[in-house]
C-alpha cells in the first residue's frame, strides 16, 4: 500500500454513516460518475465507493427511464462496479489474517462496506413492504457471500493430514495432531486479538470463525478417524478431541454452553463410538493381561518357600497394589478425556476386577490343596486374606455406583476370606486336638503337659496370626479364643473323669481355673480382654468346687445369664463331675434354666453351648 492510500484509509470517509437513501441526506453528497467511483476502489477507499455505488444504484432505480440501450450500458456499469468492489472487498475478508496484523485499518472498512450494503438491503426490503416490489438486484446478500469467504478461507489455512506409514501410525497421528493443535492456537490468537476489534461486538466474528473452524476441523479430524486406527492408536485422538480442541477453543468462545454446542457437531455419532469401543477393548484386554501376570509373579512367591514380606507389622505382598494401580490407572486415563468415559472405564475394571478374583480364588486353592506342607503355608493364606483386605478397601469407593458388580466383587472376597480363616482354624486344631484330648481326664490330674503343649502351639500360632490386618485379626483371634474354650467344655461333657472325693473336687475345679487363666493370659497378651468368655470356665470351675446347692445355683443362673444357650445337659455333665449331688437336688439346680434372664446384656451373649460339637456331647 502507498502512502496516499493509508491517508485514505484514515480519513473521515471511510467511518461516516451510510446516507439515507430516502432522500433527506442525498443534497449533502454530489454524485460522482462511474469512472470517479472505480477510481475510489482502486485507491481503495472502499466505504466512499460504496456510497457513491448505493446512491448511483438508487436514482437508476427511482428515475421512471426507458428501458433503453443507454439504461442498460448504465446498469452494467454500476454493475461491473459492484463486481469491482466486491471483489476487492473479499479479497481482503480472504486475507484477514494478514491485513488484521499489517493494515488493520483496511479490514476495518471492508466491514463497514459489509454494514452500509446490509443497511441498504434493509432499506430496500421497507421499500418492498410499501410499493410491493424490489429490484432484482437487491438484496445483494452481502452476509451469506462473507460467511462463504470465511470459510473458505479457514479450509484453505487447515491442510490435508500428512501421508504416514502403517508402521509408524501412533506417531504420524500424532504428528498430524501436534500440527493441528499449533495451527489452530496461532490463528486463534489472531481472531481474537487482531480480527475481532476490526468488528462490530453484536457481530460475534469469534463464534462465526469457530464454527468455520469446526466444520473443516470436522472434516480434517474424519479423514484421520477413518485411517484404520486401532487400539492405542485412538487415545491420541479422543484425548485432543475431548481435551485439546475444547481448551484451544476457550480462547475464541468463552461461553462453555455455546462452545459444547459446536463440539457436539464435530463428529458424526458413529465414528466417535467407533473410536470410543476401540479405546476400551483394548483397555479391558490391557488390564486383564496385567492382572493376570500379577498373579502369576505373586504365585511364584507362594511357592518360592520364603515368607511373606512384613509391612506395617502385616504381611504383605504386592498384587493388591498392582491391581489397584491397574485399576486407578485406567479409569484416570479415560477421565482425563471426560468424566463420562471415566464412569464407563470404571464399570469397565470392575468387571475386570470380577473376572481376576476368580482367576485369583482358583490360584489360591490349588496352592491350598498341593502346599499344605509348605514351610511358610499359613503366611501365605494369611497374605491372601490381606490382600483381600486391601482390594475390599479400594472398592469400597463412594464413586462406585454400579451396586451389582460392587457386590459381586465384595461376594467373592467374603468367600475367600471365610475359607481361608477356616484353613486357619482347621490347621490350628487339627494340632491341637490331641492334646484337648488329655483334657479333663484322669491322667490331666496328675500333670500339666495338655495345657503346656496347646499354650505353646497356640501362641505359635497366634504371632503369625498377628500379621492380618484389622478387623479379621480380631475377629480369627475371637473365634479361635471361642472355639478352644469349646473344646475345653467339650472334654467337661465327654465325663471321663469323675471325682471320689471332696478334695479332688477342688483340685480339679483348681485346674480348670488356673488353666482358664492361663488361656485368657494369652488371649489378652494378643488381644483386647474377653471377660465373658473367659467366665464360661471360671464358672463350671466353681460350680464343681461349690457344695452349698443354694450357692451352686447361684453360680448356675450367673452362667446362664452370660449364656443363655447353656441347656440341661450341659449342666448335668457339669454337675455329674462332683462327688455325690442329690437327684432332687439337681432337679432345684436345673429348674433356674426355666426362669428367663431379662436382666441378660444382650451386647454380651455368646453362642457358645449350642456349638454342633457340644451338642453331640450330650
Amino acid at each position: 500500500m502507498t502512502s496516499n492510500s493509508e491517508e485514505h484509509l484514515d480519513s473521515t470517509d471511510n467511518i461516516m454513516d451510510i446516507l439515507e437513501i430516502n432522500g433527506h441526506l442525498w443534497h449533502s453528497i454530489t454524485l460522482l460518475q462511474e469512472k470517479d467511483i472505480k477510481e475510489l476502489i482502486e485507491q481503495q477507499r472502499y466505504f466512499k465507493a460504496d456510497q457513491h455505488l448505493i446512491k448511483l444504484e438508487y436514482e437508476r432505480y427511482t428515475n421512471d427511464v426507458a428501458n433503453d440501450e443507454s439504461t442498460k450500458k448504465e446498469e452494467k456499469a454500476i454493475n461491473s462496479l459492484y463486481e469491482l468492489l466486491s471483489a476487492e472487498i473479499f479479497n481482503v475478508v480472504k486475507e484477514s489474517f494478514n491485513i488484521s496484523k499489517e493494515h488493520p485499518n483496511l479490514l476495518k472498512m471492508a466491514v463497514q462496506v459489509k454494514i452500509q450494503e446490509e443497511k441498504a438491503d434493509q432499506i430496500y426490503l421497507e421499500e418492498k413492504e410499501k410499493s410491493g416490489s424490489v429490484p432484482e438486484f437487491r438484496p445483494r446478500q452481502w452476509d451469506a457471500k462473507w460467511l462463504s469467504i470465511l470459510q473458505h478461507s479457514v479450509n484453505e489455512r487447515i491442510s490435508e493430514p500428512l501421508s504416514g506409514s502403517e508402521d509408524s501410525k501412533t506417531d504420524w497421528l500424532t504428528q498430524c495432531l501436534v500440527q493441528l493443535r499449533s495451527q489452530l492456537k496461532a490463528d486463534f490468537d489472531t481472531i481474537v486479538n487482531c480480527i475481532n476489534p476490526c468488528y462490530p461486538e453484536e457481530y460475534n466474528i469469534c463464534v462465526k470463525y469457530a464454527e468455520c473452524y469446526c466444520k473443516t476441523v470436522s472434516s480434517h479430524i474424519s479423514l484421520l478417524a477413518e485411517s484404520g486406527l486401532k487400539g492405542k492408536e485412538v487415545y491420541p485422538l479422543l484425548y485432543w478431541i475431548n481435551k485439546c480442541y475444547p481448551d484451544i477453543m476457550i480462547a475464541v468462545i468463552p461461553s462453555e454452553d455455546t462452545r459444547q454446542q459446536l463440539l457436539n457437531t464435530l463428529l458424526p455419532e458413529k465414528i466417535i463410538n467407533h473410536l470410543k469401543n476401540e479405546y476400551f477393548s483394548v483397555l479391558r484386554s490391557d488390564a486383564r493381561m496385567c492382572m493376570i501376570k500379577s498373579l502369576h509373579i505373586e504365585e511364584e512367591n507362594w511357592r518360592s518357600g520364603k515368607e511373606p514380606l512384613v509391612l506395617n507389622d502385616c504381611y504383605h505382598s504386592e498384587l493388591p497394589i498392582d491391581i489397584i494401580q491397574i485399576i486407578d490407572g485406567a479409569v484416570k486415563d479415560a477421565r482425563t478425556l471426560t468424566c463420562e468415559l471415566g464412569d464407563q472405564a470404571l464399570n469397565i475394571m470392575l468387571e475386570e476386577t470380577n473376572y481376576f478374583l476368580k482367576s485369583f480364588q482358583m490360584s489360591a486353592e490349588n496352592f491350598e490343596k498341593s502346599h499344605l506342607n509348605h514351610p511358610n503355608f499359613i503366611s501365605v493364606v494369611i497374605s491372601i486374606i490381606n490382600s483381600c483386605e486391601s482390594i475390599r478397601n479400594h472398592n469400597t469407593n463412594e464413586k462406585i455406583t454400579n451396586l451389582v458388580l460392587k457386590e459381586s466383587i465384595h461376594s467373592v472376597l467374603n468367600e475367600m476370606e471365610k475359607k481361608k480363616k477356616d484353613i486357619i482354624l482347621k490347621t490350628l486344631f487339627c494340632k491341637l486336638k490331641p492334646h484337648c484330648k488329655k483334657l479333663v481326664t484322669e491322667k490331666w490330674l496328675e500333670c500339666t503337659e495338655p495345657i503346656d503343649e496347646i499354650l505353646e502351639i497356640t501362641e505359635k500360632h497366634l504371632t503369625k496370626l498377628k500379621k492380618l490386618k484389622a478387623p479379621h485379626y480380631q475377629d480369627l483371634l475371637m473365634e479361635i479364643h471361642q472355639q478352644l474354650i469349646t473344646e475345653y467344655i467339650l472334654r467337661i461333657m465327654k465325663k471321663k473323669l469323675s471325682c471320689k472325693t471332696e478334695n479332688q473336687e477342688k483340685q480339679v475345679a483348681d485346674q480348670i481355673q488356673n488353666e482358664s487363666q492361663h488361656l485368657q493370659k494369652l488371649f489378652n497378651f494378643y488381644g483386647p480382654e474377653d471377660k465373658v468368655l473367659e467366665s464360661a470356665l471360671l464358672k463350671i470351675a466353681e460350680i464343681i468346687r461349690l457344695k452349698d446347692v443354694d450357692a451352686i445355683i447361684i453360680e448356675v443362673a450367673a452362667l446362664f445369664r452370660d449364656f443363655p444357650d447353656i441347656r440341661k445337659g450341659h449342666v448335668r455333665a457339669i454337675l455329674s463331675m462332683k462327688v455325690s449331688v442329690k437327684r432332687s437336688d439337681e432337679k432345684k439346680i436345673l429348674k433356674i434354666l426355666n426362669t428367663p434372664m431379662n436382666d441378660s446384656n444382650s451386647s454380651i451373649e455368646r453362642k457358645l453351648f449350642s456349638n454342633p460339637t457340644l451338642f453331640k456331647a450330650l
